[in-house]
Parts: structure tokens; C-alpha cells; sequence
């Protein structure tokens, strides 16, 4: 059985949860992910804690918002006037939209809350401040 190190190329199948049970995306699958370790395409901590493991193990790995998607930042919450939208633009609670910062970036909000006269938009990851809890089995090394 082989096992997985740094550089190598890895099948992986897991599920998330959070701490008080939610389960993060479709409940009844398990998500298959391939990568090469090492190349930053996953969380760097979920990365690490692959290595090491062997094909057909399950393991349980927890990681801490700083490791994830970083803490809950309330200054990523903004209220912005409703006309600073497109007036066609149906802006619905849940919506993801983009909004132009100071600097000229496109950054990505979830709405909030929407009443006649203004918007709430929040910046921040729909993981962030939260422990992201990882059921995964390493599949293969090929």
C-alpha cells in the first residue's frame, strides 16, 4: 500500500461538517478531489495532513478557522446604498454579487439583508470563524 508524501499526486474522498453537526454541501456525497500535494491547490492544512497517510486510510482532521478560511472579520460587512446597483439587478437575500472597492478590485459579497433604501453585503468566506471538520479517505497514489 503507498503512501502519501509531499509531491505526490493523491485521490482523496471526504465529507465536512461543522461543530454543531451542519454538514457542509450535499449531505448525502462525499466530494472526490485529485491533487498533487505540495502545489497549493487545497487548504495548505488539509494538505499537510494528507501526508502521510495510506491508501484506503480514514482519517479525521480537524481545521481551525485560522488554518481555513480565516476568522470572522464584521468589517467585511458593509451597508451600501440600494442604487449603487443596477437598477435590473434582482439583489435577493443569499445572492452573491460583486462589488468594486476603493482600489478598483472586484470582490465577491453575499447579500445579507435588502430593504428599499439599502443593502447588506458580507466579504467574508461562508466558512470563515468557523472549525472546518474533514472525514477523508485517501483513495489512491498512483
Amino acid at each position: 500500500m503507498k503512501t502519501a508524501e509531499w509531491g505526490s499526486y493523491v485521490k482523496i474522498q471526504f465529507s465536512i461538517t461543522l461543530d454543531d453537526g451542519r454538514v457542509v454541501g450535499i449531505p448525502e456525497e462525499k466530494s472526490k478531489l485529485n491533487f498533487k500535494i505540495g502545489d497549493g491547490k487545497i487548504l495548505p492544512a488539509l494538505e499537510s495532513k494528507v501526508v502521510g497517510m495510506k491508501e484506503k486510510e480514514i482519517k479525521q482532521i480537524k481545521i481551525s478557522p485560522k488554518e481555513g478560511y480565516g476568522e470572522y472579520n464584521k468589517e467585511s460587512v458593509l451597508r451600501v446604498e440600494r442604487k449603487s446597483f443596477p437598477h435590473d439587478l434582482n439583489v435577493a437575500v443569499g445572492r452573491t454579487v460583486q462589488y468594486q472597492n476603493r482600489d478598483g478590485e472586484r470582490v465577491n459579497f453575499v447579500v445579507n439583508a435588502v430593504d428599499e433604501k439599502s443593502v447588506t453585503i458580507d466579504g467574508n468566506h461562508p466558512l470563515a470563524g468557523l472549525n472546518l471538520n474533514y472525514n477523508v479517505e485517501l483513495i489512491e497514489v498512483p
